[in-house]
């Protein structure tokens, strides 16, 4: 028996990495990946991305979640805390990355690098513009353990 370590396994089969520690995270797989799942994730790659399915998997969803589900970012505790630095700013207030850095790491204990704080900015440009739902609440109607 054939095992495969999940790097190569990902690269293997087309998925992102983050993926499949999430499939080894939860039991499906395991690390290194075994052949029996290298194929089941060989048959999740071809579905992967295609609207057809993912539409159906969404489906019994309530609508407010999926809206949800397709809007918010998926974010860090930090990167809601550094979210949070820019939403609450007041108008024509100035927040400086280095700044949100230097928070973070004080009050979380944590680091973001530049990029990171660069993203959570832009998000909350298209959270203040009405483009984007804002992650750090619960729209109504969610499914708080469909997470």
């Amino acid at each position: 028996m054939l095992e495969t370590p999940i790097k190569d396994a990902a690269q293997l089969v087309n998925l992102p990495l983050k993926v499949l520690y999430q499939l080894k995270r939860d039991g499906i797989i395991c690390d290194p990946v075994s052949d029996a799942d290298l194929r089941g994730l060989a048959m999740i790659s071809q579905i992967w991305g295609k609207v057809w399915y993912v539409r159906h998997m969404m489906s019994p969803l309530p609508q407010v979640y999926r809206r949800k589900i397709c809007l918010e970012p998926d974010i860090s505790r930090a990167e809601r805390y550094a979210l949070s630095c820019y939403l609450n700013a007041k108008e024509g207030e100035r927040i400086h990355v280095k700044d949100v850095i230097g928070k973070v790491r004080h009050y979380l204990k944590t680091s973001l690098t530049e990029e990171q704080v660069t993203k959570v900015r832009e998000i909350a440009y298209d959270i203040r513009r009405g483009r984007r739902l804002d992650p750090r609440t619960k729209a109504e109607g969610t499914l708080d353990n469909a997470e």
